[in-house]
């Protein structure tokens, strides 16, 4: 499960509970929508309040292939729990090795927040009629 919310041109996605490959294809098609309505953004992908993880490493490294929808845009992935983590810093590897920009990848929103340079981040929720997580 996911929700969104913008500030400053940066997305702010964040998923909750057990992450599943529906979760993340999901979240594309979402991501996808929000790009045709409002333009490309930064992003952050918070995954603090996942509780479990469902989605298989091979559709991690099968994702990372395709190209980016938020392309050329600075992504920070926010993973504190260790298995999320090294995940996350896989998929970021693979993004680069396949010519993406590679995310980088943090423990805590607050780091995330700094490194866009957003002081007092007062993110909104956005609607994009065509997805699940608004």
């Amino acid at each position: 499960m996911s929700r969104g919310a913008i500030f400053h041109r940066v997305l702010l996605a964040q998923f909750a509970g057990v992450l599943s490959t529906e979760d993340i294809e999901g979240f594309d098609k979402a991501l996808a929508a929000f790009v045709s309505r409002h333009g490309v953004a930064r992003g952050i992908f918070d995954f603090s309040s996942v509780q479990a993880n469902a989605v298989p490493h091979s559709f991690l490294v099968w994702r990372a292939r395709l190209p980016q929808i938020l392309l050329g845009q600075e992504r920070i992935i926010v993973a504190p729990q260790q298995e999320i983590y090294e995940l996350a810093c896989a998929y970021a590897a693979q993004q680069r090795d396949f010519g993406n920009v590679e995310g980088q990848v943090v423990r805590a929103l607050g780091d995330a927040c700094r490194m866009l340079d957003l002081e007092q981040a007062d993110f909104r929720p956005v609607t994009c009629h065509a997805c699940c997580c608004c």
